[in-house]
């Protein structure tokens, strides 16, 4: 038996304002997710503001609300008449001050014993993971809501209130308890607003490693207490809360809260990823997301925990400016997105009852295609996963080493973006593989080839898994510092795999930011298609100087520095050097490919054939191209590629997202493409079942392929495919067009 929440999820949250209690109408609500097919309706419970009458103590009554209103039972009614389902949003980051003063002790506190305030609008005077008011009054609380009100769950919002240390006497007793010393402490106290995204915070510092592994424990505490309290009610009342981005790890340092909470505790994977979320600085020159971010996220979650739905938080009138809507068409291309790799999707608005009842109305009804398509293909959709050809390997270890917010500092999180760059443009199905302690060989069934995107701590089990993969077959393509680390972050003599990359590094990584080059040892090699007329490949970026144990299997070599000016100078002698840049090589059956740079990030930040051509060609040189799909579509249009299995039965879903269009971002108009085809070999089975899900194409088929063909892509197709093994295979043509 599945729960409702074990189903694909559309949703819609009204992050209710205090007047948007006034005249409130539940059957409007209602009314506007049937329009749009939207499942499940998140309101507002309180915590911050309730919108209930609220008996228990710190209650703060909504001061619109009328005399024997009761907005959560009129939407439990008109929800569930529906066929529909409701949660409430609670909310325990903090309170105002006329609330702090009526139980001071239930709150965090500084090292000098004062409140810790977060800075909004007004000051609030904030819990931590161990207060009586997160847990105790917070535990109460859901019961509260639960016993009074036919809810289908709880969405815990601002989970990560804990910013930084608190000194409260149960944080103070506790962790003497635990670890036997006193807590830390920081010169700075650490709120929400100075630290959230601030990676050089003291805070980080190894000094506080202990404390940051304990306050994780705390924190997980905290989550399995609303957790219990909203499962008291039964298996079909869902628990979740949010987690952030997959890339950025100062989020879940300061809040001790991030993706492995959500993959052991959360009913469904929730992750906030809004197109024009910009947290830092250097986010905000860069006002919109990568259009395929919120996707690939959903890959991500996927890989986490296969068996939960992913859901991507996001909205149609965005997160920074509030009031009005995102930029129209990248928010349906955003959709789209998340829709075609089997993502469920949570509108969520910031003002107003619904989308159709607020101050801009042009965003409203823009999720209705997406959710129309998650709809009517939601029974195959809640069960698939995307399909894995290449992988790129995950950790959280190389994330918290690595990754920084900050571009110029990070070595995690554009390594990932360079190599999915290459994956999307040459339309090669990927996904994630998550490592740690649970990471095995099963995790790689199937996945022709396996990305090490500057990997550098791995442990001795991670590599031992990597090793046989590929000495059994797999191909593996690494950059970098790849395998340089020990699992507690110190640095290696050599890379742990320098028996399968075929090179040994010499004790040395530079900064090769401007005028370094490769030189071409091997212009034949298949790393090198279409790479012509040229002794030299550009290098950039940061590189490892290593050597090749065999000469013959270096592509190309490192050449140092040769400084631009002047003119008259720019140059060596001789044109070559020692130390490799490139190696191609075979390991057992498997075939390795080794960059001694950083070209996967360099793909991201620099994009020059140099990087993304030769790359694309070290993937498909170590998965021997044997893709389950193939197109000759441009490179933007974005081709993904979902399956579900059942015993021998396999059906794929291939959805063409067209993100042709004007050069800026946001794009303002998208440009239809055509004629292109895919291709799926069959590999002995047979195609039992074709559909067209959405737009337009033809599907024909032989005894040893599938054929898709579009003629003209306006800004989404889908097609379903169904294959199974065994019998004799599908001899004649189908067509379909829709």
């Amino acid at each position: 038996m599945k729960y409702w929440y074990q189903k694909n999820l559309r949703f819609l949250q009204t992050v209710l304002r205090e007047p948007d209690i006034i005249d409130y109408d539940a059957k409007a609500v209602v009314a506007y997710m049937k329009e749009t097919n939207t499942n499940v309706l998140v309101v507002n419970a309180g915590g911050v503001i309730d919108f209930f009458k609220n008996p228990l103590p710190m209650s703060k009554e909504n001061k619109f609300m009328k005399k024997g209103q009761d907005i959560l039972s009129d939407v439990c009614r008109e929800i569930h008449a529906a066929g529909m389902h409701v949660i409430v949003r609670v909310d325990f980051r903090g309170v105002e001050k006329e609330r702090y003063e009526q139980h001071p002790y239930w709150f965090a506190k500084n090292a000098d014993g004062s409140p810790k305030i977060v800075k909004y609008e007004k000051d609030f005077y904030s819990p931590c993971y161990l207060s009586h008011y997160s847990n105790e009054h917070a535990v109460e609380y859901i019961r509260y809501v639960m016993e009074h009100y036919d809810l289908d769950g709880i969405w815990e919002n601002a989970v990560s209130f804990g910013t930084g240390i608190c000194y409260c006497e149960k944080c103070r007793n506790r962790y003497l308890k635990d670890i036997g010393k006193e807590l830390p402490v920081l010169k700075v106290n650490a709120d929400r607003h100075s630290v959230m995204f601030d990676s050089t915070s003291e805070f980080f510092t190894p000094e506080f490693d202990e404390y940051r592994s304990w306050k994780a424990a705390i924190a997980d505490e905290h989550i399995v207490r609303m957790k219990n309290a909203t499962k008291s009610f039964g298996e079909d009342k869902a628990y979740s809360a949010e987690i952030f981005d997959l890339y950025n790890s100062v989020i879940s340092k300061i809040c001790s809260i991030g993706h492995d909470n959500a993959k052991r505790h959360f009913d469904y994977l929730i992750s906030c990823v809004f197109m024009d979320a910009a947290f830092t600085q250097e986010q905000a020159n860069r006002p919109y997301d990568i259009i395929n971010n919120a996707g690939t996220t959903i890959r991500y979650s996927r890989a986490l925990q296969e068996t939960k739905q992913p859901v991507i938080n996001t909205g149609g009138n965005g997160t920074r400016a509030r009031y009005v809507c995102d930029p129209l068409i990248e928010n349906r291309l955003w959709l789209w997105e998340i829709a075609s790799v089997g993502g469920g999707i949570w509108n969520c608005y910031f003002n107003g009852q619904h989308p159709g009842a607020t101050y801009d109305l042009r965003a409203s009804q823009s999720e209705k295609d997406a959710y129309t398509f998650l709809a009517d293909n939601s029974d195959i959709i809640s069960d698939s996963r995307p399909v894995r050809d290449v992988a790129m390997f995950y950790s959280f270890a190389n994330l918290e080493k690595f990754g920084n917010p900050i571009q110029s500092k990070d070595d995690f999180q554009a390594h990932f973006r360079g190599a999915e760059r290459v994956l999307i443009e040459n339309h090669i199905p990927y996904g994630f593989v998550i490592g740690g302690k649970y990471f095995s060989l099963s995790d790689l069934e199937g996945v022709k080839t396996l990305i090490l995107p500057n990997a550098g701590i791995l442990d001795d089990k991670e590599m031992e898994v990597i090793r046989e993969y590929v000495r059994n077959g797999g191909g593996l393509v690494a950059s970098f510092e790849t395998s340089l680390y020990n699992e507690d972050g110190s640095k290696r003599p050599d890379y742990g795999l320098a028996d399968v990359f075929g090179c040994h590094y010499n004790n040395e990584s530079i900064l090769t930011a401007n005028d370094y080059y490769f030189k071409i040892k091997n212009p034949v090699s298949p790393v090198l298609k279409g790479i012509l007329s040229t002794e030299l490949l550009m290098n950039s970026g940061k590189t490892a100087i290593c050597t090749a144990d065999n000469k013959e299997e270096e592509v190309a070599g490192y050449l140092p520095e040769i400084l631009n000016q002047p003119p008259e100078y720019a140059w060596i002698q001789p044109m070559d050097s020692p130390y490799a840049g490139i190696v191609a090589r075979s390991f057992g059956k498997g075939r390795v490919v080794y960059f001694a740079n950083t070209v996967d990030a360099l793909c991201f930040t620099n994009g020059h054939e140099d990087f993304t051509e030769v790359y694309a060609n070290a993937v498909n040189y170590t998965s021997r191209k044997e893709y389950t799909m193939e197109t000759d579509a441009y490179r933007s249009v974005h081709t993904n590629l979902i399956e579900h299995i059942e015993n021998e039965t396999t059906t794929y879903i291939l959805s063409f997202v067209n993100t042709t269009g004007t050069q800026q971002r946001p794009v303002k108009e998208i440009i239809a493409v055509g004629p292109f085809t895919a291709s799926v070999p069959l590999n002995g089975r047979r195609l039992t079942d074709s559909s067209i899900l959405w737009g337009e194409g033809r599907i024909t088929a032989d005894n040893e392929t599938v054929i898709i063909s579009v003629d003209c892509l306006k800004d989404f197709a889908s097609i379903k495919l169904t294959v199974e093994q065994g019998g004799s295979n599908y001899v004649g043509s189908l067509d379909y067009c829709r």
